[in-house]
């Protein structure tokens, strides 16, 4: 089973958007899913942590990743699999004040964890073109 584990400085950072009344979803901007308008190309640089509603609709987060925080939802194969190992952590950098995701084997996925907390689900309609 594949494991978050946020560091104590992490966990202060994130503190006041964690809730009983929230599901947690690690996301990246990939096309797929409500929280993904057009998609990047350049997936590992893109992950967010996205705070919504209890009871949302997120059927296409339909894998549960343990966590120290909870339970954390993400897409399985083919997506977020891709670079998703089996013990991940969150760090926090006071310098840049920002939230590392790591690798065991991979290192740094993202340099910042965007936080993300939504309580409404963002339109995803887009008619324009994105090629890579």
């Amino acid at each position: 089973m594949k494991h978050l584990t946020f560091t104590d400085d992490a966990k202060k950072r994130i503190a006041k958007y964690l809730s009983p009344d929230k599901t947690i979803v690690l996301d990246f901007d990939d096309g797929v899913g409500p929280f993904s308008a057009i998609g990047n190309c350049n997936l590992d640089a893109n992950y967010r942590l996205i705070f919504v509603k209890k009871g949302m609709d997120l059927h296409d987060f339909d894998e549960k990743v343990e966590s120290n925080i909870g339970d954390i939802y993400i897409k399985s194969e083919p997506y977020a699999n891709i670079q998703f190992e089996n013990q991940m952590e969150v760090r926090f950098n006071p310098k840049y004040f920002t939230l590392p995701m790591m690798s065991p084997t991979k290192g740094i996925l993202t340099e910042n964890l965007e936080i993300v907390d939504l309580t409404e689900p963002v339109s995803t309609e887009y008619s324009g073109t994105h090629d890579c």
